[in-house]
């Protein structure tokens, strides 16, 4: 009787040892959702709705879109950082490339939707500065940095791409600006900001609650 009982304690407690470890493999997989927070899971789902790209048979940017559509772009080395959310078009894409192959242009930042028909090229399409340093391509001294933050950043300007930057001016000073590119009425706007300017602080406030995502900077040389 005593070798039974022993027996059935032994094929119970093998039966449950699986099931313990997978609830703690759980809780750990729960908690590590848990400090990834919002802005993790808002980051994802902008993947997963959004646009990819791919790349054409002469090396240009292709946008695949959510609805199965292609729009081929006149970028190089295409990547899609984002979107900013529009009312009556398809969504503005927010795109990385560079307007030319094998050549001396850096990768920039472009702003687009597809309703508004194809993109310009090169010399004619606006582009913006990639987030990050920029290093003088003879002496290496610095010319510029900034931080590039997209989405429900600053208050007063939602469902924006804003950049917080300095540069060097051709007074040989730094200058300190807020550069703005949002939508009105479906439009793209830009400007620089004046009076009294949003803070980094704000925008960083806004990823931490999940309204915003900050594109990390890269060092890089200006253009001859």
């Amino acid at each position: 009787m005593n070798v039974q009982v022993s027996l059935l304690l032994l094929i119970f407690a093998v039966f449950l040892s699986p099931c313990t470890h997978s609830d703690a493999f759980s809780s750990q997989s729960q908690k590590r959702t848990e400090r990834q927070g919002p802005a993790a899971s808002a980051a994802a789902q902008t993947v997963a709705r959004g646009a990819s790209a791919a790349a054409g048979k002469d090396g240009l940017g292709i946008l695949e879109l959510p609805d199965g559509s292609r729009f081929k772009t006149t970028l190089y080395e295409l990547k899609v950082i984002g979107q900013l959310r529009s009312a009556h078009k398809l969504p503005f894409y927010i795109l990385s490339g560079r307007g030319c192959q094998e050549c001396d242009a850096n990768t920039s930042i472009y702003i687009h939707s597809p309703s508004d028909g194809p993109m310009k090229n090169e010399a004619e399409q606006q582009r913006f500065h990639y987030p990050g340093r920029e290093l003088d391509y003879e002496d290496s001294s610095l010319l510029y940095e900034g931080r590039m933050f997209f989405g429900d950043c600053v208050a007063l300007h939602p469902n924006a791409a804003v950049w917080f930057q300095r540069y060097l001016g051709e007074d040989k000073q730094w200058h300190a600006s807020v550069f703005l590119a949002e939508l009105k009425d479906d439009k793209l706007i830009t400007e620089e900001l004046r009076g009294e300017l949003p803070t980094v602080t704000e925008a960083q406030d806004a990823v931490r609650k999940g309204r915003c995502q900050e594109l990390p900077g890269v060092d890089g040389s200006s253009e001859p």
